[in-house]
């Protein structure tokens, strides 16, 4: 997801001490964030008023992804707009899709979230 917005120092404090897979871009006045996975940004953590911290929801562009107004809270959630074809055997498949139903989720669901989980530790996010 890439995220868009003003050259602010105060905008640009949020994204600071990212991991190096957050790639920031400075340029012509505006700051560019490449976002690998999605970030929440809270406005207390960062002593913002709500005015100000409204402000910066407005001032983001969001491409491949969606920006989310939470009061207190601005989520950048990346869209799931890509396919990935898994071949698995049939028992396989069946013991997904039993910890998939145990854990309350669709099957793509839960697949997402176990190879999600073990990107973060492979790559230290």
């Amino acid at each position: 997801m890439k995220v868009t917005f003003p050259d602010d120092p105060k905008i640009v404090e949020i994204f600071k001490g990212l991991p190096p897979a957050f790639e920031m871009e400075k340029s012509d006045g505006t700051v560019t964030v490449y976002c690998p996975i999605g970030y929440e940004i809270s406005r207390e953590f960062h002593n913002f008023k709500v005015r100000e911290f409204y402000k910066i929801f407005k001032s983001f562009k969001v491409e491949n992804g969606r920006k989310i107004w939470r009061h207190d809270k601005i989520v950048l959630e990346n869209t799931k707009n890509r396919y990935v074809i898994m071949r698995v055997s049939p028992s396989e498949l069946y013991l997904l899709k039993l910890a998939a139903k145990r854990a309350g989720e669709t099957l793509s669901d839960y697949a997402r979230a176990a190879t999600i989980t073990r990107m973060v530790r492979e790559l230290g996010l």
